[in-house]
C-alpha cells in the first residue's frame, strides 16, 4: 500500500517511530487499526440504534430523565 502525506505528517511519523524504536509501517499499521477499530464501534452502534429506531424498542424522554436522575441524582 502506498499513500502520500503531506511533509509535516510524515515527520511526526518518523518521530514517533524513532522515539517508539518500531518502522514508520508498525505505526501507520497501530493508527490505521485503532482508527478502524473506534470507526468501526461507532457505525455498528448507530446502526443497532436506527435497528432499534425501527423496532419501536425506544424509551420516552421523560422516562430517560427519570431513570437517570434516580442514578445520578437531580443535581447532575
Amino acid at each position: 500500500m502506498t499513500a502520500r502525506i503531506e511533509t509535516d505528517l510524515s515527520d511526526r511519523l518518523n518521530r514517533l517511530a524513532v522515539m517508539q524504536g518500531r518502522s514508520k509501517s508498525w505505526v501507520v499499521g497501530a493508527a490505521i487499526k485503532s482508527y478502524l477499530d473506534a470507526e468501526l464501534a461507532f457505525v455498528e452502534a448507530v446502526e443497532d440504534g436506527l435497528a432499534d429506531l425501527r423496532q419501536g424498542r425506544t424509551v420516552p424522554h421523560d422516562e430517560v430523565v427519570t431513570r437517570f436522575r434516580s442514578r445520578f441524582g437531580s443535581g447532575a
